[in-house]
């Protein structure tokens, strides 16, 4: 009888400890899929320099609810779902507009505007609700920072009006910014937005505020060129790599991008831009068409362990895409 009660006991922890597991295991699930992906940062030394980082970042980013989205649709996930996805680096193109009688920072790609929705009729999409998305993620996961690179989209703005709207939005949460033109260490920078700007600094803002200096020639010919990428200068003794062959077809991109793959200059006084994305060379562009060919060699291709790639800037980003970039740095 005593026998016969011992099992009944025995029976009855291990199904108390199946059970147990089985409600720990989803939240282990979980976490481990959020710690691959949105605080992905969190297993890199913070002395790295975030030049020295492979980071994957987007190519007009808020473009997921834009105007004339075949010619101009590059992204199909919000701001908040590329944080969630791994993003680091994002390609913000502004435009001078109005919001409440008042002058203020919208979104656009060239003169197609970037929504709130997909009604075209829905809010236009301004720079403070972009950095409102930002700012609420790194206030959740403060092993990460992200890359706003800024850049003046209208030719007819005022470049002083652009930066003074710019630092009106800085201004309101100055504490989480990074302003300075010199590459941080990662530690530097954990749970900070840090400002890079493509746009002379009019404004005589300085060096201590004028973000890091990413204005580099653009890079629209189609011709092909034995050296798709170009060099520019963040500063007196650092540098920026730039790969954005923009109207290049398919083939020719794909070699442009290998190409700075095979001979990335990224380290820890140098930034690399690799550009995936383009809308060829012909009069009417689609991104997404491109996306889809190069995002299926990327994900295909044969990233290297513990390699820095610098800054990889895609088109239509997903998660896998992103894990093979950040994935290959060192922990």
């Amino acid at each position: 009888m005593k026998m016969l009660q011992r099992v009944h006991r025995g029976w009855k922890c291990l199904l108390a400890s199946v059970l147990l597991l089985c409600m720990v295991l989803p939240q282990v699930t979980v976490l481990a899929k959020d710690s691959g992906s949105a605080d992905w940062m969190g297993a890199l030394s913070g002395e790295t320099k975030l030049s020295a980082i492979s980071i994957p970042g987007t190519h007009d980013t808020c473009t997921q609810f834009v105007a004339l989205s075949y010619i101009f649709q590059c992204q199909d996930k919000s701001v908040a779902g590329q944080l969630d996805d791994g993003y680091r680096y994002f390609d913000l193109r502004l435009v001078v507009d109005e919001k409440d009688d008042k002058p203020a920072l919208v979104i656009k790609h060239n003169f197609a505007s970037c929504r709130k929705g997909k009604s075209p009729f829905s809010d236009k999409l301004y720079l403070e609700d972009v950095l409102a998305d930002v700012s609420a993620f790194l206030a959740e996961h403060p092993t990460e920072t992200v890359i706003l690179c800024m850049k003046a989209e209208n030719g007819d703005d005022s470049i002083a009006d652009v930066q003074r709207l710019l630092y009106e939005q800085i201004e309101k949460n100055e504490s989480q910014w990074y302003l300075q033109n010199a590459i941080p260490t990662l530690d530097e920078v954990r749970g900070k937005m840090v400002l890079a700007t493509r746009f002379a600094d009019e404004l005589g803002v300085g060096p201590t505020r004028k973000g890091l200096n990413f204005d580099w020639r653009d890079q629209g010919d189609t011709t092909v060129v034995d050296e798709p990428y170009a060099l520019s200068m963040i500063n007196e003794g650092e540098k920026l790599w730039v790969q954005d062959r923009y109207n290049y077809d398919t083939t020719d991109k794909v070699n442009a991008i290998v190409d700075d793959l095979e001979n990335c200059q990224a380290a820890d006084d140098s930034f690399s831009l690799n550009f995936t994305s383009t809308s060829g060379s012909g009069k009417v562009g689609h991104p997404k068409k491109y996306a889809t060919s190069i995002n299926k060699f990327l994900t295909e291709y044969d990233w290297q362990d513990d390699t820095c790639y610098g800054i990889i800037v895609v088109d239509f980003a997903t998660e896998k895409l992103a894990k093979c970039i950040y994935e290959t740095n060192a922990r």
